[in-house]
């Protein structure tokens, strides 16, 4: 049986557990420097979330929790890599959507996804659907954040499909081509 949620948010609070703090400060760190940057206090509430979600999911026992707590005090790297799988459960649980996808190219978080975005636009551009820059970028954010939270449940496996299409721009490019075609062959 898990650890109770409510067991560990009272850790959390404690003011006598600086390892925890440090974990969640390292995690909130992780989220700030990523796409997902909300902000920094929303960045510590989600490093919060993520903490407790994976400690309930991941440990029976107190006791074994609190052995893990303990190394961190004497073997300072084992409290990064603690933080990097949490991280990595993190971002394997952020479920993308159309509105986290249209936000990434919005405000630039995310720079592939952005890059992608000014293709299938240029491809727009370039077909008789041109509408002219603002419409067909607008159509292209359309486009590319609704094949997105469609065809990829979060931003790491997104990543991998990019990864496994090509380095570098030719990935980008082959990732606009199946976006621009997909929407391209429908009428809209």
């Amino acid at each position: 049986m898990p650890i109770d949620k409510n067991f560990i948010k009272s850790k959390l609070q404690s003011k006598d557990d600086t390892s925890l703090k440090t974990l969640i400060n390292i995690v909130a760190y992780k989220i700030y420097e990523s796409p997902e940057n909300m902000g920094p206090e929303s960045n510590f509430l989600a490093a919060i979330d993520a903490v407790t979600h994976y400690i309930s999911k991941n440990f029976t026992e107190v006791n074994a929790f609190e052995k893990q707590l303990s190394r961190f005090d004497k073997e300072p790297q084992s409290i990064n890599q603690f933080a990097d799988k949490i991280y990595t459960y993190y971002q394997d649980k952020q479920q993308l959507t159309f509105e986290i996808v249209k936000d990434l190219i919005s405000k630039g978080k995310d720079v592939h996804v952005k890059i992608i975005t000014d293709i299938v636009a240029y491809k727009i551009y370039q077909s008789p659907d041109d509408k002219g820059p603002e419409l067909n970028f607008i159509s292209a954010e359309t486009f590319v954040a609704h094949y997105i939270s469609e065809n990829f449940k979060n931003l790491r496996e997104f990543r991998k499909c990019l990864a496994d299409l090509g380095k570098g721009s030719y990935g980008l490019e082959t990732f606009a081509d199946l976006v621009y075609k997909y929407y391209c062959s429908k009428s809209y």
